[in-house]
């Protein structure tokens, strides 16, 4: 590791480097089973729709199966479509340059304007991509998380904030090589334990407790999601 990765202090706290590597080599376990090669685009298609409506529901909305797609569940189908099989890599190289342009079309999409909200987003936006920018050690298992929790926590873009965070993070998986096809279903975690997901979102800011205590619950749904991913690819 080297002194000049911003994220390696943070591999210090708590669990955060065993949650790290068990999430990293789960996922890598996915990637490498011959169905994930064999049928990428079928397997990333049904992970992002589970993903899309997972996310709904954690937002307390309804994500029906069957219908054309309304309300708050419409928005997030449209922001997921940044990972569908057919954009997900270029979405991926384009957040690597610019990841503000990336946050923006997704605010749209969303139902934003594509400006972040409150005095400080700019700010925190410019700080998000230097993180991108600086591309080295715990960068690719941590940066997805941090990402994640500075979007949700700080509600960058109002109430459309849980939905880009998670959606972010999945994208910057894919850009870091964490889940370079873009697999995993953390999701799966965040909405079975809603309510310390939302709990440890609101602690991000409240110390290094704090942001262990987030960093730690993440991976964990990271690591749920390489299961997810495997029950995927099991049924294809």
């Amino acid at each position: 590791m080297t002194h000049t990765d911003p994220l390696a202090p943070l591999l210090d706290l708590g669990e955060v480097t065993e949650l790290a590597t068990r999430a990293h080599d789960a996922i890598a376990a996915a990637h490498r089973r011959p169905a994930a090669l064999r049928k990428s685009n079928l397997l990333v298609a049904e992970s992002v729709l589970r993903g899309a409506r997972l996310s709904t529901l954690i937002e307390g909305e309804a994500a029906p199966v069957d219908g054309e797609p309304s309300g708050v569940f419409a928005h997030v189908i449209s922001v997921h479509g940044l990972l569908s099989p057919a954009s997900i890599q270029t979405s991926a190289a384009t957040f690597r340059r610019s990841p503000a342009n990336v946050l923006a079309r997704m605010d749209v999409a969303a139902g934003g304007d594509g400006r972040p909200v409150g005095a400080q987003a700019a700010q925190r936006i410019r700080m998000i991509a230097g993180l991108v920018d600086a591309n080295s050690g715990a960068h690719q298992v941590l940066l997805p998380q941090v990402i994640h929790a500075e979007i949700a926590s700080h509600e960058l873009f109002g109430p459309r904030s849980g939905i880009i965070a998670r959606a972010t993070a999945r994208l910057t998986a894919v850009a870091t090589g964490f889940d370079p096809r873009g697999l995993a279903v953390p999701e799966v975690h965040y909405n079975r334990h809603r309510r310390e997901y939302l709990e440890l979102l609101a602690g991000w800011t409240s110390g290094s407790e704090g942001v262990r205590d987030c960093l730690e619950f993440l991976l964990t749904g990271w690591i749920a999601g390489a299961a997810e991913a495997e029950a995927i690819i099991r049924a294809a």
